[in-house]
């Protein structure tokens, strides 16, 4: 740890340069993006827009939190190596513990010794023992089996989307989910900007959707979002998926109910 200090303390010129460029970009996102919101005219482009700003926030704390550890490093450390350690405070020789050591033996303990104790057992129980024990097996010889017979589980229908630009291949329709899973399909577009996940209680629901997650770059066959639903209540829930295009349409969503059982 120490020599990584040293390290950021040498390079704490360059450091400091390189958040400056990084600040100054920034600040050229942060005005671009206000104005992108000013102009938005779609739900869809006023959220993207309200994600940049928190990304930019995110990365103007990162900035500062690297600022500060340069800084540390740079000033705290070197006045802290320079004073050195401070020396043991030591008792006068009339205050020290002497201790000298005894040759005398501890006195051995002796242990107890265990006495084993015999039982007599009465010779008219060993027959009657035996004869149960026979006949308790000749009962288990003699009792059928039952048949186990293994019941499918049930399987799940897979979504019916009408557009495959945006699919939910799985899970299927009436899966039943608990902790977390992932979401499974394909989002692209001739003319592709982006997609997002949402969901909503009940089963086939098509309003009341909240925002769960999205994507900036299509998908095929892959992962769409990832689900926990320990954050969701027992019974079904509908996940929509929808693609959006550069002139900010989008085909027919694509929706999946689920059963949740945490």
């Amino acid at each position: 740890m120490g020599v990584l200090f040293q390290i950021v303390a040498t390079y704490a010129p360059y450091i400091y340069l390189v958040c400056g460029l990084v600040a100054l970009y920034q600040l050229y996102r942060l005005t671009s993006v206000r104005a992108d919101r000013r102009q938005a005219v779609f739900t869809l482009e006023r959220e993207r827009a309200l994600r940049d700003l928190y990304g930019i926030f995110t990365v103007a704390l990162g900035l500062l939190l690297v600022m500060g550890i340069t800084y540390f490093s740079s000033s705290m450390l070197p006045k802290a190596a320079a004073a050195g350690p401070t020396p043991d405070a030591t008792l006068p020789p009339e205050f020290s513990l002497q201790i000298v050591p005894t040759t005398t033996p501890l006195a051995a303990t002796p242990s107890a010794t265990p006495t084993a104790t015999v039982t007599p057992v009465a010779a008219t129980l060993i027959p009657d023992a035996a004869a149960a024990i026979a006949q308790a097996n000749a009962t288990v010889a003699t009792t059928p089996t039952p048949a186990v017979v293994a019941v499918p589980a049930p399987v799940a229908a897979p979504a019916s989307c009408a557009d495959p630009r945006a699919a939910i291949t799985t899970p299927g329709n009436g899966a039943i989910v608990n902790g977390v899973f992932t979401l499974i399909g394909t989002a692209t577009h001739e003319q592709f900007n982006f997609y997002k996940v949402e969901f909503a209680p009940g089963a086939n629901a098509s309003s009341g959707f909240t925002y769960l997650a999205d994507g900036r770059g299509p998908v095929f066959g892959g992962g769409l979002a990832n689900v926990d639903t320990r954050g969701l209540g027992n019974g079904p829930w509908t996940f929509q998926l929808t693609v959006v295009d550069q002139t900010g349409n989008y085909p027919e969503p694509c929706r999946v109910t689920v059963v949740v059982q945490n």
